[in-house]
């Protein structure tokens, strides 16, 4: 199952999940946070983040590239950390 929502960042910056009743207790989920750049603005962007911008210019790596190889990374420690967790098989 996949739950897809837009939400407005909000002045303190917290947001909160409401899952649906039909999602058993006790079961895991993976969550995603995919904050795209295009909503980013100079004034918003932190310091050490503007410094990596460039940073792959030239070197044949897209931002969506970028992005992909992260998820690919996060896949990754999920499987690890199933495999690691107690009562696994």
């Amino acid at each position: 199952m996949t739950i897809e929502q837009t939400v407005e960042i909000p002045f303190d910056r917290k947001i909160f999940l409401e899952l649906p009743h039909s999602i058993p207790v006790g079961a895991k989920a993976r969550v995603f946070i995919d904050i795209p750049s295009a909503f980013e603005s100079q004034d918003t962007v932190a310091p050490h983040v503007k410094s990596f911008r460039g940073i792959l210019k030239g070197k044949g790596i897209s931002t969506e590239r970028l992005r992909e190889m992260q998820r690919e990374d996060k896949a990754l420690e999920y499987a690890a950390d199933k495999r690691q967790s107690p009562g696994t098989k």
